[in-house]
Order: structure tokens, then C-alpha cells, then sequence
């Protein structure tokens, strides 16, 4: 399920009282901008889950209704796959009970916070499936205790029975949001594995939550000073056990997104500059000292301010954007690839050969030649120059001024062309 088929879904809503079904139709409309489908009875919603079951994103429901009482509104909504949230009038321990005995989502009460809670709820479920989480204990109970809630989350879940296994999922799948581990477990152990861990990844890429039976002060700390995000003690409430997770996510998720809007072009969608100096120079410095072939280039749109004073920025802009998807089609699958500013770009590969730079390159300059930008009924046409160089000098610098000096001679000798780093000369 991706995100563009959630966001015309429904939310099916199953409520006694008009007037609640009401307020919650409306909460969803105006602060999801989400639609509904409302049902009254349990025959009315099993009408309607025939009908548009495939069509909805989740149910909201509540547990009295004048044809059924209790578990059958929920084990319905479940068993058409959808996740079910409860809405409650009173909070007490029977209720509580009477709820967890289903994977439901959650639960909340019939008030102005319980409304805001479902929205964010109904939010949050197009993205759960795309976050990953990865549960390390040497416990198979433990570990499908809380694969399951998890997966009842959306979460997609992977699992590992040690530290060891963990860290060989984590490189698997760099792309791991948060981890939740054991503290006793064989081979390494959850503070080794948290310390591993944080060698590896840092707490704005991987959050962690350490979780364990000895729940003494000494081991919080322990998870705490090793790197995690935080701790749990088992056994734990459902509802405990969800808000650390999503403290953790929310936590990883913000600073991923901080993290994106600093080191991308806001214009191309690029790397930029930043993000292209954070990376470039140790790829650079490895490949340098292995001796492997690399190609370090410049590029730059030729007469680009005659698009600007011809036809406006915003034309320029889309120029950039559509030389920008071009090159990238063909370049970042082979290396590092960025906006340096401006109508320049730059490109960082290594163990490419004299030969696929050139042709790769010469595609690049070939498809801008050849494309065509509209832009308020206008056709703007551009070319595009670019300078390569095969040789890694003294420093990543020095070699972009290399790169440089070949693009100028590109300019200079016509534009429209590829320049690369003459072959060194037989010995």
C-alpha cells in the first residue's frame, strides 16, 4: 500500500450516538482533510465493509451499538483487514481489558483530546508501513509479543535474536528507523549492541529503546549512557510500549527531515553543495589510495542568463529542474551527483572507467540538446558543457579545479561538448 493510494481512502466510522459520529466526520474532514462513511448498527456496517472495503484506510468504532455489544464491531473492522481504533466514554480497567483482548490500533475517549488523538492516529497510518522497526531479543515470546503489536502499528518488523544479528539487519537495512533490544542476551548483549550501534549510526539516522525483565535503575542507565533513546522495563502496557515507539520514530523522523532540507537543493531535488563536501571527500580519499579509476566533473547550462533576461527566473527555474532530471537519470546511479550553485552541477564517481564516463556524459549533453522545456507556452532550448578529469590530484579540490579548467576549455572551444583529461602520453 503506498501513500498515493491512501490518500483518497475513507475512514469507516461506527457509532451509536449520531452526535458523536458527527463531531468525529468532521475532525476528520477538516484536520485530515479525510473523508467518511457512517454506519449506526453492525448490519449497517457490514453493508457497508461489503461494499467499500477496499476503498478504506481504517475504522473508528464504538463498542455499543443496538444490535451488538462488545467484541463483534471490532472483530469485523479486523477481519477486513482494516486497522480499528475504539472510541470509549469512560476510561476504567474492564473497558481497558475488554479492548487489548484485539490487535486494535488504539483506543481513546469521546472528548476534544480523544478527537485529536484520532486524528493524528489517522494520520499517522500511511506512513507506518514505510518505517521500519527491528526487534532484537533472544526471546522467540518476546519477539512476537512485540512483532505483533508492532505490526499492529503498520510497522513493517524485522527481527533478530542477538546483538550480532542485529548489526548484520541493521547494514542489510540502512534505512532501519528504530530498534528496540533486550538487555541479556547471548553473544553481545544490548549495551554492546547499543554501542555498536551508535558507531554506526547516530541517534538522528537509528532511534533506539532498550526494554528488559531487570528493570532496576542500573539498567536504564546502562541503555541510557551506552546511546538508546530510551527504556522500558518488562513486562509493560500496550499503551506504554506504543508511546515510547512513536516518541522514538517521531524523534528519528524530524531529524531525518531536518536533515533532507540541509542537504538538498530545494530547486532540483539535488544534492547540494553541503551534502555533496560532507561525502565526496572520504569516497575521493579511498578511492585515491586504492588506485581504482574515477572521474571527478563539472557541468554547466551554456548562455543560462540569456533564459533568465530572455524569459524570466521562474523559466530559468524550470530549466534547471528539467537539465537537473536529465542528468540525474543517467549520472546518480553512478556516483555522487549535485548542484553546486547556480546553473553548475557536479559529479563524484569512482571505479568508472575513461570510457562509461564519456559515454554516460556524452548522453547527458546529447538528451539536453535534444529536449525541449515548455514554459508558458514557450520553447526554451539550452546546451549543456562539461569538463572531466581521469587523474586524482593532491585533494578532492584540487581535482574539482581540474575538472574546472576543463570545462572552461570546453566552453571556450565551442560549448555543447564533453572535454575529458587527455590519456597520459605512452611512455
Amino acid at each position: 500500500m503506498t501513500p498515493s493510494d491512501d490518500a483518497t481512502k475513507r475512514v469507516l466510522i461506527v457509532e451509536n450516538s449520531k452526535f458523536t459520529a458527527r463531531m468525529v466526520s468532521r475532525a476528520l474532514a477538516e484536520r485530515c482533510h479525510r473523508d467518511s462513511l457512517v454506519a449506526g448498527t453492525l448490519a449497517e456496517a457490514r453493508l457497508l465493509l461489503a461494499v467499500h472495503s477496499g476503498q478504506l484506510l481504517a475504522a473508528i468504532v464504538g463498542l455499543e451499538l443496538p444490535d451488538a455489544s462488545g467484541p463483534e464491531i471490532v472483530e469485523l473492522t479486523l477481519e477486513h483487514g482494516l486497522p480499528t481504533i475504539v472510541l470509549t466514554a469512560s476510561w476504567d480497567e474492564p473497558t481497558r481489558e475488554r479492548v487489548w483482548m484485539h490487535d486494535v490500533f488504539d483506543y481513546y475517549l469521546k472528548d476534544e483530546e480523544g478527537l485529536r488523538s484520532v486524528c493524528r492516529a489517522i494520520q499517522r497510518l500511511p506512513d507506518n508501513p514505510g518505517i521500519k522497526v527491528l526487534v532484537v531479543d533472544d526471546s522467540a515470546v518476546y519477539r512476537m509479543l512485540e512483532s505483533r503489536l508492532l505490526r499492529t502499528q503498520g510497522f513493517q518488523v524485522l527481527l533478530a535474536h542477538d546483538g550480532a544479528d542485529a548489526m548484520a539487519v541493521l547494514e542489510a537495512h540502512p534505512d532501519i528507523s528504530l530498534v528496540v533490544t533486550d538487555y541479556e542476551m547471548p553473544n553481545v548483549d544490548g549495551f554492546e549492541l547499543v554501542s555498536r550501534i551508535r558507531r554506526r549510526f547516530s541517534r538522528e539516522e537509528v532511534a533506539v529503546m532498550g526494554v528488559s525483565s531487570s528493570g532496576t535503575t542500573a539498567t536504564s542507565v546502562g541503555f541510557l549512557k551506552h546511546g538508546a533513546n530510551d527504556f522500558l522495563p518488562k513486562p509493560y502496557q500496550k499503551e506504554e510500549f506504543y508511546c515510547r515507539v512513536y516518541s522514538c520514530i517521531d524523534t528519528v523522523t524530524a531529524m531525518r527531515a531536518v536533515q533532507r532540507a540541509a542537504f538538498t537543493d530545494a530547486l532540483t531535488g539535488l544534492r547540494n553543495r553541503l551534502n555533496f563536501f560532507r561525502l565526496a571527500p572520504e569516497a575521493f580519499s579511498r578511492a585515491a589510495a586504492e588506485g581504482r579509476p574515477m572521474a571527478v566533473a563539472m557541468l554547466d547550462i551554456d548562455f543560462f542568463k540569456k533564459v533568465n533576461d530572455t524569459y524570466g527566473h521562474a523559466a530559468g527555474d524550470a530549466t534547471l529542474r528539467s537539465v537537473a532530471r536529465i542528468a540525474r537519470r543517467h549520472l546518480e546511479g553512478l556516483g555522487l551527483f549535485a548542484r553546486f550553485g547556480g546553473e553548475e552541477f557536479c559529479f563524484l564517481g569512482t571505479d568508472l572507467s575513461r570510457d562509461a564516463a564519456q559515454a554516460a556524459f556524452e548522453a547527458v549533453r546529447a538528451e539536453v540538446e535534444a529536449s525541449v522545456v515548455e514554459f508558458e507556452g514557450r520553447a526554451i532550448r539550452v546546451t549543456l558543457s562539461s569538463g572531466i578529469a581521469l587523474t586524482a590530484r593532491p585533494g578532492l579540490d584540487a581535482t574539482l579545479g581540474a575538472a574546472d579548467e576543463l570545462l572552461y576549455e570546453a566552453k571556450h572551444s565551442g560549448r555543447n561538448r564533453v572535454v575529458l583529461e587527455p590519456e597520459p602520453a605512452a611512455s
